[in-house]
């Protein structure tokens, strides 16, 4: 499980929800034209990557996926046609995927307290520079809000948080919460 943030490129000018949804299923679709916008990934790669010089790329071995897929070398770079920035090992595990048209942002719910605190600033960041980069706007679809960060500050604590809180609990539903258990001895 993981809390997922998506920033995307407006047509309209104002944050809306059914537009985002749009763009971030163009985006994910192969078989859907859409414009290729390479200059402003890199761009938006570059950023955050002089903001976080710690963000690594993910190297794709275009012959090795040609060759599972069975496919040429160019239809492989076609399929995989995003950028993946990972962090550093041991560094918040906040992974951004550059698209054509949007940036997909993942974070596990793994982290609590202090940690917890940082991934907040972390994504806050992020979107930040991606906003300055390429204008891109902001949906959360855990909370259904769709701003403009330019505007409106990213605002997930209280989800990422509660999520982060339950895990235990929505990894093992049947499992009864510590806190509640009897000892073994008390039948009542």
């Amino acid at each position: 499980m993981s809390y997922d943030i998506f920033c995307y490129k407006s047509e309209l000018g104002i944050p809306d929800e059914n537009e985002a949804d749009k763009v971030i299923e163009a985006d994910n679709d192969k078989w859907i034209k859409k414009e290729q916008n390479a200059e402003t990934k890199l761009a938006i790669v570059k950023a955050l990557t002089q903001f976080n010089p710690r963000l690594e790329a993910f190297d794709f071995d275009y012959g090795e996926i040609s060759k599972l897929t069975q496919t040429t070398i160019e239809e492989a770079k076609n399929k995989f046609d995003h950028i993946e920035l990972n962090p550093h090992e041991g560094d918040i595990a906040i992974q951004l995927t550059i698209f054509s048209n949007h940036v997909f942002i993942t974070v596990p719910y793994w982290y609590q307290g202090d940690q917890a605190k940082q991934v907040l600033t972390n994504i806050r960041d992020y979107i930040k520079v991606i906003r300055d980069t390429a204008g891109y706007f902001v949906y959360d679809p855990q909370t259904g809000e769709v701003f403009d960060p330019a505007e409106d500050n990213f605002n997930g604590s209280d989800q990422y948080l509660s999520g982060s809180k339950h895990l235990d609990e929505i990894i093992n539903p049947n499992q009864t919460p510590k806190e509640i258990k009897k000892p073994w001895w008390k039948f009542w």
